[in-house]
């Protein structure tokens, strides 16, 4: 006998008995399905409810979202019924031919065979998938209008002030426009914002369009595509947004940058907004800044032992330039506060320099730069080193005189941290040389380059072993008999991971300490080839390599080795 919904959800500890007992009593009084009771009250998530019913039916799971069915098979099976019943033609194997419905019902055969045209000798079965990705589906292959995909709250939401407006103007005779004040688009911006911080999104994305808006959140360094809001309220949405962050909402042709604060699941969290007008309308990337995620353990991040020790080592120095390099996004800021909170003493003073300031750190001065009225990294640095600093750190070098000036701090008993920004850790050196810092300072006063990059963990609740191909070897330039023996791991997709089969990041680093000999190679005047083969045989593994090793270790996978680092 299969097992009921709300005891698989039970074993794999996705609800708790408190919050059954509840959607129970809900379903008394409402008489909804279980599944979609426990999704309203926010107790599991669309995802999940369709992968345990899948379980329960004893059927695959799956996310018809993009799915490119066969023309034929849409032949079999007109649009209304398909909406209608909500199914979609998934896939045909040998005489069976499968449909995605997101209610499993033992009727449900009789009903397609008697509004299609299936041949009678071929078999109906079933896969499941959301409701949301079926009409989403619908509307790419037959055309079909789908309903809002937003949740059902939400849904009410507009409904209810869709009423009090049809209401409004029946009274007053003429029709009421939505603004960033109505009662709905205040809702929405904080369920958005609320649902983001939830998932442990980095960014949020709305992207206007002819029609409307596409909201997309950044989940482990991927933007995935959020339900649409109704296309009338894009500006709205925008406006509600500049009020928060306190920016002019009458100016639509310049950019804007501003902050807000907001409290969500009980914790103060920082927004950082960017709005920059587009040709279809004003365009916003908020980046969400949860202080109680910020990971200030050193030994958390990533690092491989090798690269610790030697990273630790040179952040304890007395004084001297340590450079962090990579793309924005890439953990930097991360990497830096962490190296701050290890040094963090009493006995030191230590300030900081940020564009802007994205974290408070207790016991550290931190300064906000603004070069509006003139305070420049450049400019706040001068004063800096009349603050009798012990340490200092620049949030990135960006001119040839802020590089003078963090050189000359170096090597006049100051350590430094700051970010540039190239491809790899020699390629450092040969940047401050091209901004103008004279070789032989360059090679004094540096004592490590940092590079890095964030790479996607394979989901530990999905993830199960497998043997890597040749193919995918040889996209990575390595032979099996390197890797003979070698266990290897991958994501099957599950809901706790959205089914991309990957959950959490991790940060992979490529540190080359300063030598002698790399030093001597810097005086005279070496190119970026010299300088990158040095630093290799004085122990410098590159990204790849070291990315390879996270491989090697079931933390990660080929896709990801390929994406966040090159051959070397």
């Amino acid at each position: 006998m299969a097992k009921r919904l709300g005891d698989l959800l039970l074993e794999e500890n996705l609800i708790t008995e408190d919050q059954i007992k509840r959607a129970l009593e809900d379903q008394q009084k409402s008489g909804e399905p279980l599944g979609r009771i426990l999704v309203r009250m926010g107790f599991i998530t669309e995802e999940a409810l369709y992968y345990f019913l899948a379980i329960q039916f004893g059927v695959e799971y799956v996310d018809v979202a993009g799915h490119e069915t066969n023309p034929e098979l849409l032949k079999l099976i007109s649009k209304d019924t398909a909406e209608k019943y909500s199914i979609l033609p998934y896939e045909e194997k040998g005489n069976k031919i499968y449909f995605a419905t997101s209610e499993p019902d033992e009727h449900l055969v009789t009903k397609i065979r008697e509004r299609s045209a299936i041949p009678l000798d071929k078999e109906i079965r079933f896969v499941i998938s959301s409701e949301s990705s079926i009409k989403s589906s619908l509307a790419v292959l037959y055309g079909v209008a789908p309903k809002n995909d937003m949740d059902e709250s939400l849904q009410s939401i507009f409904k209810d002030e869709a009423g009090a407006q049809e209401e409004e103007s029946s009274q007053n005779q003429e029709d009421s426009s939505i603004t960033e004040e109505s009662a709905p688009v205040i809702k929405l911006v904080n369920a958005l914002i609320s649902e983001a911080v939830k998932i442990k999104a980095s960014d949020i994305h709305i992207n206007p369009t002819p029609k409307g808006c596409v909201i997309r959140y950044r989940q482990d360094g991927v933007l995935q595509k959020q339900p649409t809001p109704p296309n009338h309220y894009k500006n709205a949405i925008v406006s509600r947004i500049k009020v928060m962050a306190r920016l002019d909402i009458m100016e639509k042709r310049a950019a804007q940058d501003g902050r807000i604060k907001i409290k969500v699941q009980n914790k103060i969290i920082d927004l950082r907004v960017s709005v920059l007008p587009s040709i279809y309308g004003e365009n916003v990337v908020m980046r969400i800044l949860d202080q109680q995620n910020l990971m200030l353990d050193l030994t958390k991040l990533g690092f491989e032992q090798q690269e610790l020790d030697l990273y630790q080592e040179s952040i304890t120095l007395p004084y001297g330039l340590i450079l962090h390099t990579g793309p924005t996004g890439s953990g930097k800021t991360t990497t830096l506060y962490s190296a701050l909170s290890t040094v963090n003493d009493i006995k030191k003073n230590i300030i900081t320099l940020e564009d802007p300031v994205e974290y408070q750190l207790p016991g550290i001065i931190q300064v906000q730069m603004n070069s509006e009225i003139g305070l420049t990294f450049a400019a706040a640095l001068k004063s800096c080193l009349r603050q009798d600093p012990n340490i200092m750190m620049v949030g990135e070098i960006r001119d040839a005189e802020t590089a003078g000036i963090a050189i000359s701090a170096a090597l006049t008993g100051h350590l430094l941290f700051s970010t540039l920004h190239t491809n790899d850790s020699p390629s450092t050196i040969m940047r401050l040389i091209d901004m103008g810092v004279d070789r032989i300072y360059v090679g004094s006063a540096l004592k490590m380059c940092v590079a890095q990059r964030l790479m996607r963990r394979i989901c530990a609740n999905c993830k199960k072993e497998y043997s890597p191909t040749d193919d995918e070897l040889q996209r990575i330039l390595v032979d099996r008999k390197d890797v003979e023996g070698i266990q290897f791991y991958k994501g099957e997709g599950c809901p706790k991971c959205n089914g991309s089969g990957y959950k959490g990041r991790i940060a992979i680093y490529e540190i080359m300490g300063m030598t002698p000999a790399l030093a001597d190679l810097i005086y005279s005047g070496a190119d970026l080839n010299q300088l990158t083969e040095q630093a290799q045989k004085d122990g410098m593994r590159t990204l790849r390599q070291v990315a390879l090793e996270k491989w090697k270790n079931g933390i990660t996978s080929i896709e990801e080795v390929i994406m966040a680092t090159s051959a070397d």
